[in-house]
């Protein structure tokens, strides 16, 4: 009677490659992938080293710059309405006229920071007759501030409507045209 050998040969790997030198001058699989990964690298690398013209740069900024002003507006808008919506039982008509105008104030800030955002609109980009987006939100917001602080309750939420706008300010002042000097 024949015993069975109690370990087995291991079977063959189907995956292994087998084991035959290559000739001198080709690659192999596992070279041709660094080679390919280093390729790559420094494909990146050339990339990285063409940088971006000025003027895509300061797109980008004040792009970025108007997503912040709009995700502001909208914190500051939250925490006005919650102020609000906690005093409420204090307000009388005129509190809650002020509210409503307040909250429409806030969505048309927003709204137009998106919009500036988004590349939809400038903040040079004339609306109503001689008014430009940012003549026209420092109207929307002076009358948001106005209402926030008439509402009875914390000030501290209007007021801070007052950041967003002075960063649209200032990316305002960094787009004026260029005069030629005299």
């Amino acid at each position: 009677m024949a015993q069975s050998d109690p370990e087995p040969e291991p079977a063959p790997d189907p995956e292994a490659a087998p084991a035959v030198e290559p000739e001198p001058g080709t690659t192999t699989e596992s070279e041709a992938d660094v080679n390919a990964d280093s390729g790559d690298e420094a494909k990146a690398d050339s990339d990285s080293e063409v940088e971006e013209s000025p003027e895509a740069k300061q797109q980008r900024t004040i792009h970025r710059f108007l997503w912040t002003c709009s995700w502001l507006t909208a914190l500051a808008g939250v925490f006005l309405i919650s102020g609000m919506t906690q005093s409420h039982r204090s307000y009388n008509g005129f509190a809650w006229l002020g509210a409503v105008v307040a909250v429409l104030c806030l969505l048309a800030l927003i709204a137009g920071y998106v919009a500036c955002a988004r590349g939809r609109l400038t903040l040079r980009t004339r609306l109503l007759g001689p008014l430009d987006v940012f003549q026209t939100s420092t109207l929307v917001m002076v009358v948001a501030v106005i209402c926030g602080l008439l509402a009875p309750s914390s000030n501290s939420s209007a007021l801070a409507l007052l950041f967003p706008w002075a960063l649209t300010y200032w990316m305002y002042g960094l787009d004026r045209t260029k005069t030629p000097a005299s």
